[in-house]
């Protein structure tokens, strides 16, 4: 028997491989089913499938239109809450960027039901938060509570708003892309580059190529415990259509302190797409030392970078080993013992500077 058939199977369709009955015959339909849509890849495995042949089980061609029908729905959702926001934000003269999923239909994602999205992320600057929050206040939007906001204001990087009605959708209002702790991006230096796009036919602002490539690189790496295909394609996407500038983008990876995220999700993108990192972008490796703790956590499933951690404490290592200064992780883990030791004590300690 062929290990991982689904999974291989998957790959094959992603990589647009040649397939046969004899690829359908291999398949759980429902398990592949499944598979596609955790990934969030149904569409696009739907296409190729019909693209191949008439061999396939209904079954699981029913399984993948019902998965791409409701993301298309899903999105229209998303969509229709993105110009109100937008729409609302700009009647207060509000600057916003698009960030992530929202910002790459129409860009890499021709069709609405291609790229599946779970909410919809927003970049403000710091300072514009209670005008965001006064704005949709008055429109209706649920905002986090004022513990909520705290908390988050002080130990994080967005804030989640959602919009009145129903279905509701939930919206990140970001003003950095990281944790301080994690990284040392400049929002300023994303606002100054950022450049015109198109969602749905109207005009917004999305991250500069080499921003966006660098933001989704590191949201791919600090989500390793449960890594998606739709992220990994993002970036090959990205690599195949964008204007990347492989000098900034290490200049502005070390100026970050991302250089080790960016590793991580170049050689996962390798991994799925072998010849796909090539020239410049191979200068992104593991120091012997993070191979080595990667190495440890390998695995034959063809799809992850390594194996499931679930809860594992092996998950730390990762993390730490994300960082690019092994002084950053004891910093890390020294500022998060002081917090959980100081509000066990029912205190609170001073948040971050604001970041403009």
């Amino acid at each position: 028997m062929v290990p991982y058939p689904e999974e291989n199977l998957l790959l094959r369709l992603l990589r647009g491989e040649p397939t046969t009955p004899a690829h359908a015959e291999r398949v759980e339909a429902a398990r592949f089913v499944d598979l596609c849509r955790r990934h969030g890849v149904a569409a696009t495995a739907l296409r190729r499938m019909e693209a191949a042949g008439p061999f396939w089980p209904p079954a699981l061609l029913d399984g993948l239109k019902r998965a791409t029908q409701k993301t298309l729905v899903d999105n229209l959702v998303l969509l229709r809450a993105l110009h109100e926001t937008a729409a609302a934000l700009d009647g207060a003269r509000i600057e916003f960027v698009l960030l992530k999923g929202i910002s790459l239909l129409g860009f890499l994602y021709p069709r609405i039901d291609e790229r599946p999205m779970t909410d919809m992320d927003l970049l403000i600057r710091r300072t514009e938060w209670p005008a965001v929050a006064d704005t949709l206040a008055r429109r209706g939007y649920v905002l986090p509570t004022p513990e909520s906001e705290a908390d988050l204001g002080e130990d994080w990087y967005n804030h989640e708003v959602r919009t009145p009605g129903s279905p509701s959708c939930s919206v990140e209002i970001h003003w950095d892309l990281e944790s301080i702790e994690r990284s040392r991006i400049d929002p300023g230096d994303l606002f100054r580059a950022a450049v015109p796009c198109t969602v749905d036919d109207r005009p917004y602002r999305r991250l500069s190529d080499d921003h966006l490539f660098l933001h989704l690189a590191v949201h791919l790496a600090h989500h390793y415990e449960a890594p998606a295909l739709y992220w990994v394609e993002d970036l090959r996407l990205l690599i195949e259509n964008a204007s990347l500038d492989w000098e900034r983008i290490a200049t502005t990876a070390d100026a970050w302190g991302v250089r080790n995220c960016l590793a991580y999700s170049l050689g996962y993108v390798e991994r799925l797409y072998p010849g796909t990192v090539v020239g410049e972008m191979r200068r992104f490796r593991w120091s012997p030392a993070r191979r080595l703790i990667l190495g440890a956590l390998g695995t034959s499933n063809p799809l992850l970078p390594h194996r499931d951690l679930g809860g594992s404490p092996l998950r730390h290592a990762v993390s730490m080993a994300l960082l690019d200064r092994w002084s950053s992780a004891a910093g890390y883990i020294s500022r998060h013992a002081t917090t959980r030791a100081v509000r066990t004590l029912g205190g609170r300690r001073p948040g971050p500077d604001p970041v403009e």
